[in-house]
């Protein structure tokens, strides 16, 4: 199992098997969309650009509607 190899405390074993099915309601191609919107985030974020719970607001709202 993944969370023996990755050495995880049962709570994070819990919340990984979640992640893992919340993922399944987006396709691939979604999932690295929503990668790259919270990369150019970080980056936005660290050079001043955008304030990060706006930012995190916004990609939130996006994708969960």
């Amino acid at each position: 199992m993944y969370g023996e190899v990755l050495d995880l405390k049962p709570n994070q074993a819990f919340l990984s098997g979640k992640y893992k099915i919340q993922a399944n309601y987006f396709e691939e191609s979604e999932l690295k969309q929503i990668l790259d919107e919270f990369i150019n985030l970080d980056t936005n974020y660290k050079l001043g650009l955008i304030d990060l719970n706006i930012g995190l607001e916004a990609i939130l709202c996006r994708y969960c509607s």
